[in-house]
């Protein structure tokens, strides 16, 4: 017995000294917020939370506990006291999604429908950040590790280097929607090696370039502009043969994208303009090409999205886009109706008569 007596004691000892009977003793954080907001009220109770919260070693805090304490107060119809409580569960726990999320909505039931949405974007990115820790975790030995390597991932996955060089030509007709919500067909044209041309089905009027040069050709006139349309002469997002024409790649990171990790590269063109290129870490395929350039409002940002790869005579295309050019116009977006590839196409149809040779 004695032996035993002495055993306990010396278990409580070790105990005692490791904090675990520390941590019992102390008082639980959600309680003491309760009371604070239940004894002073709202308005004088935030300064003692935000002293609760700047003094962590000296209370129990519990998520649970908090949680509880938050859906007492919604259930109580007073969702104003349930954000206060949510906003301290957030600064204790930042990681938190659920108390994000219950944050988000506690402020949507007060009233404060732009606060709400702030939160929801912290919790989509604290989302984003955990998913992509995990796909990290679980595949980081098996993803691509430089620019070079997302690139050739990113041709193989659309049909392969072999594939591509086998289209010469490539005729694309798009039914678009302008930032008017008007529905208009438009028709791209491309002839390697860097020939490009763009216009509305039925209109005289069209830009084209040869990769070095950009025209807008109305009624028989080419005028020269400047090289805005230049990243759209490659039929295949300059992803082949981009060294020659003085572009260059360089990886920045992996991201979290749409609900999906992503590998994020860096595109430099010669011009100097920058671009940030999505590849889905999943399918290779280039999701999205982000720019802080927009023609003629270099401080907006331009976002293009890509979805519905399809296959098309051996390489695959996106057959959906959307485009976002900050707050100079709506979004709007296009959806591939016919492709032709490999049909004749005179270089008339994409040079000033004193470029043909």
């Amino acid at each position: 017995m004695k032996c035993l007596m002495r055993w306990i004691s010396i278990m409580a000892l070790a105990l005692a000294a490791s904090g675990v009977f520390a941590q019992a003793e102390k008082t639980s954080a959600a309680g003491q917020v309760k009371k604070a907001i239940e004894e002073m009220g709202l308005a004088s109770a935030k300064a003692e939370i935000m002293w609760i919260l700047q003094n962590r070693d000296r209370f129990a805090f519990d998520e649970g506990e908090f949680t509880a304490l938050g859906n007492e107060y919604l259930k109580a119809g007073k969702p104003h006291l349930s954000a206060a409580v949510f906003e301290a569960a957030v600064e204790a726990f930042p990681g938190s999604v659920s108390a994000l999320g219950l944050l988000a909505h506690s402020r949507y039931l007060s009233g404060d429908e732009a606060g709400s949405l702030e939160v929801q974007a912290r919790m989509m990115a604290v989302r984003g950040k955990a998913e992509l820790a995990k796909f990290l975790g679980q595949n980081r030995d098996s993803l691509a590790k430089t620019g070079e390597e997302v690139i050739a991932r990113s041709i193989e996955a659309t049909g392969g280097r072999k594939a591509w060089e086998t289209v010469k030509t490539m005729v694309v007709v798009v039914s678009v929607q302008s930032t008017s919500g008007e529905q208009q067909r438009m028709t791209r044209m491309y002839k390697r090696p860097l020939l490009y041309r763009q216009g509305l089905e039925g209109s005289e009027s069209f830009i084209s370039t040869d990769g070095i040069t950009c025209w807008n050709v109305s009624g028989g006139e080419w005028k020269e502009i400047d090289g805005f349309y230049l990243p759209l002469a490659s039929m295949n997002q300059w992803l082949l043969g981009y060294e020659a024409f003085g572009i260059s790649y360089r990886f920045m990171d992996f991201d979290y994208l749409n609900g999906s990790p992503v590998y994020r590269l860096r595109r430099t063109y010669r011009n100097g303009r920058v671009e940030d290129l999505y590849f889905s870490a999943g399918t290779n395929l280039l999701t999205e090409i982000r720019s802080d350039y927009v023609q003629h409002r270099p401080f907006m940002k331009s976002y293009q999205s890509f979805w519905n790869y399809r296959d098309v005579n051996g390489v695959k295309i996106p057959f959906v886009f959307i485009r976002n050019l900050g707050s100079l116009e709506p979004p709007h977006g296009g959806v591939v109706e016919e492709v032709r590839v490999n049909v004749p196409l005179d270089d008339k149809l994409f040079l000033p008569p004193d470029r043909i040779k």
